[in-house]
């Protein structure tokens, strides 16, 4: 690949993810305005998300090992998106 693709490359990745933030950005202030949420109440409703999230993922880890006694839950953890928590860990 040539330098001048190179560049032109990394500008349109540059756009692209500027593009993206500013959507997201709108949405926010959308939802801020349109719902009348209070940056309080977005921050609740984000940490709700993360539990239930956490909530989900526990019962998916748990529903896959259930008919299956070789397999045994170690390690849990929810996505760096979601914080990154460790829900189960097993110190054997």
């Amino acid at each position: 690949m040539a330098y001048g693709q190179t560049r032109v490359l990394l500008v349109d990745r540059i756009a692209g993810a500027v593009a993206r933030t500013v959507r997201v950005a709108g949405l926010a202030v959308r939802l801020a305005t349109a719902t009348r949420m209070g940056p309080s109440d977005l921050y609740a409703a984000l940490a709700t998300a993360r539990f239930v999230a956490a909530h989900e993922l526990i019962e998916r880890a748990a529903a896959a090992v259930q008919d299956d006694d070789e397999v045994d839950v170690v390690h849990l953890s929810q996505p760096l998106w979601f914080g990154g928590t460790t829900l189960v860990e097993d110190d054997e």
